[in-house]
């Protein structure tokens, strides 16, 4: 796929004519390269099969960006961009990497202090250089260094929403082989994790090595790191390694529980294996005193002999689950296919690439009963932001399509601004008029966790409220979550009967798994939402899901898992 390559240069070319002062292609092209980055169809395939007409059905691509696609795929790169790149200092698209730092920013620090990499940038800020000049100061200086920070917290990994697909892809080449018997995937992503370091994928087959020379030759391997019998390490084009395995089949179960991880789960059960006079290791369950094999050829026999309930890969983070797997305890986790309807998706009439109907539609294929179409309100600027006059239009065409669309439920709802002193960006003789209200922070992200507290609490005594959206703000690798007592915020969300969302968007997922598995203890019910931009974003819903699942939710923990005549008497 040639996706990540193109969205790359589509994101280098918005920053480079933002710096040029150009007015409205760096936005067109910002949207058309996330339609591409997160599309689930490569695009060179759409281009084979369709030409520059299949192109333009891409969100955000028109005429002249499906041209410059056909280009790179015909020529492995663009004119305009090689010949824009040269305009710009080198080195601006590192400097860019740093969250927070725009690209007029970093030209201003390029042409002034001399900055040619992130390591300069850092040194300078170290040394009190950059509140020298104006429009920075002091605080400016903190910033990038976080930002610095956080780019290299983030550093080598992937987000899940790209390494599970790039895995399942790979998966799916393999499979071909009538010598696959058993495949899967291990490691981080088969617990769900929301970033990757490597990929891991574990198989049984009856002719390892040529699985091994297949594996090593799939179009979507870059350079092969070592190759062995039954072991090889290839680094892939989308930027990550991965290590493959050929196993035994009689070693296939314990193997994929040892790959799997995490270490520390590891560690525990083989400490009661070793309690039950057994050994575990990713050759399979063996007498210690015998070395007499026990079993292995399925996970779900080898936690059995433990004494153990199926510990859901999701769990084995080393946080109980052991503990309750052994008491029979662990709770029936909410499944892929449980969720009803979508509750937060965008249009455009604000910053989403569908129309209405487009979103019903693709949700209703889904198999969805219900969704909400949640566009932003007026403050949201950046997001085209609907102000009260539009907001009416918008209410009117849901009325339309709920009309015109049969066997699903299209809510009319926003997603509302809570504003610096926790008042609502709409006032409520407009909320009253929606189905449903998100209520979300966007704005004012450095606040002091009691004046962030107080700014939430108060927007959740608004009677309209039902939802509150990504409750901590982060966004993985560029934001860190705004300090906040969420203790309280969810005690206040208890008590207004508002749900805190776990939005299903690979760069949030926020709630995260930790914070959501705190409010499941509290008692809270969830709600479980996209967040989509486009139609195919709608299928990021197993990314929520899988966050809920590592929180520990069963199905009565998710509001959205409710049958629609069930959900409607909630609103």
């Amino acid at each position: 796929m040639k996706n990540l390559e193109i969205a790359g240069i589509f994101y280098e070319l918005a920053d480079i004519l933002e710096i040029k002062e150009v007015k409205w292609k760096p936005r067109a092209y910002r949207k058309a390269a996330s339609a591409i980055e997160t599309g689930s169809k490569d695009v060179e395939k759409i281009y084979e099969k369709g030409g520059l007409k299949a192109l333009k059905k891409i969100p955000g691509v028109g005429e002249a960006i499906a041209g410059k696609i056909e280009e790179f795929i015909k020529t492995g790169k663009i004119k305009e961009y090689e010949r824009l790149k040269k305009s710009v200092p080198a080195g601006i698209e590192k400097i860019t990497d740093v969250p927070g730092m725009g690209p007029k920013k970093a030209l201003l620090l390029i042409k002034k202090l001399k900055i040619k990499s992130i390591k300069d940038l850092e040194k300078a800020a170290k040394e009190g250089k950059i509140r020298r000049l104006s429009g920075f100061g002091e605080k400016s200086e903190e910033d990038i260094l976080k930002g610095i920070d956080l780019l290299k917290s983030s550093a080598g990994k992937m987000l899940l929403g790209k390494a599970l697909p790039i895995s399942q892809d790979l998966i799916k080449e393999l499979k071909n082989l009538k010598e696959v018997k058993q495949i899967n995937i291990a490691g981080s992503t088969r617990r769900r994790k929301e970033v990757v370091r490597d990929l891991d994928i574990l198989c049984v087959s009856s002719n390892p090595k040529k699985v091994m020379d297949f594996f090593t030759k799939l179009s979507a391997v870059s350079s092969v790191i070592a190759k062995g019998s039954t072991k090889s390490s290839v680094r892939l084009k989308s930027g990550i390694n991965c290590d493959f395995r050929v196993v035994e089949e009689k070693s296939f179960g314990a193997a994929l529980q040892y790959f799997t991880g995490s270490k520390d789960h590891n560690i525990r059960c083989r400490q009661i294996a070793i309690k039950k006079g057994m050994k575990l290791s990713e050759y399979g369950l063996f007498k210690k005193k015998s070395d007499k094999y026990v079993c292995g050829r399925t996970e779900k026999e080898v936690y059995k002999k433990l004494g153990m309930q199926f510990v859901e890969p999701e769990l084995r983070e080393n946080r109980g689950e052991v503990e309750a797997a052994l008491k029979n305890k662990l709770p029936k986790l909410i499944g892929y296919g449980d969720i009803k309807g979508d509750l937060q998706m965008h249009t455009r009439y604000s910053d989403g690439a569908n129309s209405i109907e487009d979103m019903a539609r693709a949700a209703k294929e889904m198999g969805y009963e219900y969704i909400a179409i949640t566009d932003h309100s007026k403050s949201e600027y950046i997001a085209h932001g609907m102000d009260e006059k539009r907001l009416s239009k918008y209410m009117d065409e849901i009325d339309k399509v709920n009309k015109k669309l049969k066997g699903i439920r299209i809510l009319k709802g926003a997603e509302v601004d809570i504003l610096k002193d926790g008042s609502l960006d709409y006032a409520d003789k407009y909320l009253k008029k929606l189905d449903i209200v998100l209520a979300a922070v966007h704005s004012r992200f450095k606040s002091s966790e009691k004046e962030m507290t107080r700014r939430i609490l108060k927007a959740l005594e608004n009677r309209h409220v039902n939802i509150l959206a990504h409750p901590t703000g982060r966004v993985i690798g560029k934001r860190k979550q705004y300090s906040v007592n969420l203790g309280k915020v969810f005690d206040a969300c208890r008590d207004n009967t508002v749900w805190p969302e776990i939005n299903a968007f690979p760069s949030r997922l926020d709630l995260n798994d930790s914070n959501a598995k705190y409010a499941v203890e509290k008692g809270l019910k969830l709600t479980i939402n996209t967040d989509s931009h486009s139609t195919d974003q709608l299928r990021y819903m197993e990314f929520g899901i899988a966050t809920a699942r590592r929180g520990w939710a069963r199905k009565k923990d998710i509001i959205n898992t409710l049958p629609w005549k069930k959900f409607e008497k909630l609103i």
